[in-house]
């Protein structure tokens, strides 16, 4: 039987440690850990799930649906997959005044251990969130209703990327300067008035390339771009027309 890849002991360390500066898992409770990178065309958002080892050691039980001790790779992934489901049902994204969709493009459970008797353990997704409209500003706002069992700590972070000015970053109206924010226990300002967040894209930000985004489908080609065309266009233009009357006024001479 394929078992669930182990994922070694410093790597729920390392995790730990960059999702919310802790160097082990909670013994009792479950951490969330929420992290959004604003881009060009869309934004990043990745959440996190941290069983702790007391509900993560009751959680196996039930994950091991066939009672031989061992998680397979089924078995762990069925499990992130229901996780990812009400955790998506749970969470509103509002980009530029429009509702969008969430889809996991990641759904990634780590054990750590296969073994059952085992306790604490991660779930990871990813999503990949389009930007509606094309422009440099816009504004992000964020609830999560999703009601985690034995709830811990929640954190969520602003990462920053190349180009990209974070105007405006709020939590239940209060602001932190360094765009990482924690609370504990259950709903929390993430269930009432969420998180704002607003950013603009820099002249150094890198292009939407990829054209995935149907708003910036323009080859990759950001909106200034257009804009000193346009206007490198219009000067040719006039350029020509101005020699063009030029040598008509001397032939007429």
């Amino acid at each position: 039987m394929k078992r669930l890849g182990l994922l070694p002991a410093v790597g729920l360390l390392l995790l730990a440690r960059s999702a919310g500066g802790h160097v082990a898992p909670s013994i009792d409770d479950n951490n969330r850990y929420i992290k959004l990178t604003p881009l060009t065309d869309r934004v990043r958002l990745a959440y996190t799930v941290f069983m702790g080892q007391v509900p993560g050691a009751a959680a196996r039980r039930q994950i091991d649906n066939n009672h031989d001790g061992q998680i397979a790779d089924g078995e762990g992934q069925a499990f992130g997959a229901r996780l990812g489901d009400e955790v998506r049902g749970n969470l509103e994204l509002t980009i530029d005044g429009v509702v969008v969709p969430v889809t996991w493009t990641t759904v990634s459970v780590g054990m750590g251990s296969a073994d059952v008797t085992a306790g604490a353990f991660s779930v990871d997704f990813i999503a990949w969130v389009c930007l509606p409209k094309p422009g440099a500003a816009h504004e992000l706002r964020v609830k999560d209703r999703f009601v985690i069992d034995r709830p811990g700590e929640t954190e969520i972070k602003i990462e920053d990327s190349l180009g990209i000015i974070v105007d405006k970053a709020s939590l239940g109206g209060m602001q932190n300067a360094e765009h990482d924010f924690r609370f504990a226990g259950a709903g929390g300002p993430m269930a009432t008035d969420g998180l704002q967040l607003n950013f603009t894209a820099g002249p150094d930000a890198p292009p939407a390339a990829d054209g995935t985004c149907k708003a910036f489908k323009s080859a990759g080609i950001p909106p200034f771009v257009f804009v000193f065309a346009g206007g490198l266009l219009a000067t040719v233009l006039g350029t020509i027309m101005v020699i063009v009357q030029r040598r008509s006024a001397k032939r007429t001479a």
